[in-house]
């Protein structure tokens, strides 16, 4: 198992972050006033290493636990190289893949393939129609910080948040719908995730392989561990804090990443140290009397600490995101101008990302109230065949007419 581990992990460092390492020392030594130089080799970064680098560990140390390990190298393949989400996830495991991929066939399922063609129309309806058209105002800010104000920045930062959501949700209503066509049912990936009312909460409901991938295999045995001579406590919060960078350095060979991740984990550790004055505060002030205004507030507190670490995540350097950080407070004497400043006249698009925005958030905010799919399933066939079509002239229509060529964010991890 170490040996494999170790060689998966020398070939993501070797394609992903060499020149990440190379930087960073030069840097180091810079400073010095030395030089230092690592050759680096100019190869093509493949595509969804990361994800499948994890796949494999997990693998390895599910099967070093006692699950028993796949002796048939077609299913095995077909673990690791099943299309749908070998590029950007969901990172499977072997207990929910693998025995669906040695399962014999038996028969067509015509309901679970309908299924799966919508939910893939649904993600393609998310990425073409929604993402892609929120993407030219955010690269506009971002591309160039210097040409805006504080106001531009936070626009384009709570866009950015709907674009990174709905790309990557997106991409994964695909990946587990093509799945679905072929019988398989993959791990989900999201559950409302901008619902949180905690950031605990939101990284159960947020790329959820990933999440549920570094609590099994990074944050547990390292919670576990007696070496490094912690208090239980202490050691539960570095290893959350371990954890958090860890991610951070996972997404990207860039600070902005690390950063990012080691944001989330403090504001995990730092909600942990304030639950009990918090709680204390809220009780207090009747807040706890108030359930859904408490909520409400728990929502808006979470999805705005999240849009602050977006900054990093978001920014092309560390000198980018201090940049905006540093000019967040200007503009707001004049708020619309900063608004208007990136829609930059361009109100039509502006306005079907918004529309787009209200269509694929209305359902999710609704599933506090009743399950979505029934509602669908319970309509006429005529008009839950018009929601199809009319979602499929969406997806064709703008997905030609713009031609924006907009990969999927996730696709450089």
């Amino acid at each position: 198992m170490t040996i494999g581990i170790v060689l998966l992990v020398l070939n993501l460092v070797g394609f992903k972050y060499t020149s990440f390492f190379n930087e960073t020392l030069r840097g180091m030594f810079g400073w010095f006033g030395a030089s230092y130089d690592l050759p680096v080799l100019n190869i093509i970064l493949p595509l969804g290493i990361s994800f499948y680098t994890f796949l494999m560990i997990g693998y390895l140390i599910d099967t070093f636990r006692g699950d028993k390990a796949e002796r048939d190298p077609w299913v095995f393949g077909g673990f690791v190289f099943f299309f749908p989400k070998m590029i950007a996830g969901p990172i499977e495991r072997g207990k929910n893949l693998l025995p669906q991929l040695r399962k014999p066939l038996t028969g067509f399922d015509y309901a679970l393939m309908t299924a799966g063609l919508q939910l893939m129309l649904w993600g393609a309806f998310k990425k073409v129609v929604v993402a892609d058209r929120i993407a030219p105002f955010v690269n506009r800010v971002y591309d160039n910080p210097q040409a805006y104000d504080g106001v531009s920045m936070v626009f384009a930062t709570w866009l950015y948040a709907f674009q990174l959501y709905f790309d990557f949700s997106g991409y994964t209503d695909i990946a587990l719908g093509a799945a679905m066509v072929f019988g398989i049912k993959l791990l989900p990936n999201f559950n409302r995730p901008y619902f949180a009312v905690s950031i605990q909460d939101f990284w159960k409901r947020w790329h959820i392989s990933l999440s549920s991938w570094l609590n099994d295999y990074v944050y547990t045995p390292f919670s576990r561990s007696r070496w490094t001579g912690l208090k239980m406590y202490n050691l539960m919060l570095a290893g959350m804090m371990l954890t958090f960078v860890v991610s951070g350095f996972w997404h990207g060979a860039n600070w902005t990443f690390i950063v990012w991740g080691a944001l989330h984990g403090t504001y995990v550790v730092v909600s942990l140290l304030a639950q009990k004055p918090w709680n204390k505060f809220a009780k207090n002030s009747g807040l706890t009397k108030r359930p859904k205004t408490y909520r409400a507030i728990k929502i808006g507190v979470t999805f705005f600490l999240v849009c602050f670490a977006y900054i990093f995540f978001r920014a092309n350097s560390m000198a980018d995101a201090g940049y905006i950080l540093s000019h967040m407070h200007t503009g707001w004497g004049s708020a619309t101008s900063g608004i208007r400043a990136v829609i930059d006249g361009k109100l039509a698009e502006m306005g079907l990302a918004i529309l787009g925005i209200i269509v694929v958030m209305a359902p999710e905010w609704y599933k506090d109230h009743a399950k979505v799919g029934d509602i669908y399933r319970a309509l006429p066939s005529w008009q839950r065949w018009g929601l199809v079509y009319a979602a499929t002239v969406a997806v064709v229509v703008l997905g030609a007419y713009y031609n924006l060529d907009q990969k999927f964010i996730y696709f450089r991890f």
